[in-house]
């Protein structure tokens, strides 16, 4: 009898512990969606139907734009806040949405650089959509750590400078789009994976090399 009370104690505890991991989870995600209502729409005129006012009871998978994995358990799957109007920066807290594995932040008026840390904001995504914006700046190599992205989507933005050799080491990589921009140099060499990645460097007057011309030396 002592040894299946112990038995059951343990389990009761373990489960405790796992109830208590998806809640702390389910809290960071609400905290995500909240900082980012917070850095981009300040105004509250774009995200209205983002209401925390439940505290930890909020569902944010009826919140515009926000697809959870499962309806009740709060983890963000993706998030999709395409145009929108809304003004700012990257928002850094979308790291706290740390199942995350989709962020479309297109045709919105953002500015600024992409983070130099950002595979460690979004580790997880495979899908990454920063066009038609105001981003300018290098492209951090950093971005060739996102070892998951399918879909890199950087077009109709500022990005000056070269692109990372390093993006040509993504591996999963299926569709990378850097058009209209004012980059210049030699473009990714994406090896056996290149008749694989759609790529599209139109409107760079500076690229050079793969589908391009070829580079002067």
């Amino acid at each position: 009898m002592k040894m299946v009370s112990i038995s059951s104690f343990i389990i009761s505890m373990i489960f405790v512990c796992l109830l208590s991991a998806q809640l702390f989870h389910a809290d960071d995600d609400i905290n995500c969606l909240k900082s980012v209502k917070a850095s981009l729409d300040k105004n509250n005129s774009f995200l209205k139907s983002w209401d925390f006012t439940n505290g930890t009871k909020t569902n944010v998978s009826t919140f515009s734009g926000i697809e959870c994995w499962n309806p009740d358990d709060n983890r963000v799957l993706s998030i999709n806040l395409s145009g929108l109007g809304l003004v700012g920066q990257f928002p850094l807290s979308v790291s706290k949405c740390g199942s995350m594995t989709g962020l479309d932040l297109s045709n919105n008026n953002l500015n600024g650089s992409i983070p130099s840390n950002i595979s460690h904001l979004i580790p997880y995504v495979t899908s990454l959509d920063l066009s038609y914006n105001l981003f300018s700046g290098n492209i951090t190599d950093n971005i060739a750590n996102c070892t998951f992205m399918n879909i890199l989507k950087l077009n109709n933005n500022n990005f000056t400078g070269q692109i990372p050799e390093q993006i040509g080491q993504l591996t999963r990589l299926k569709k990378f789009d850097v058009s209209n921009n004012q980059l210049s140099g030699r473009v990714p060499d994406f090896g056996n994976n290149t008749d694989s990645v759609a790529v599209n460097y139109a409107n760079n007057a500076g690229l050079c090399g793969g589908p391009l011309s070829p580079c002067k030396h």
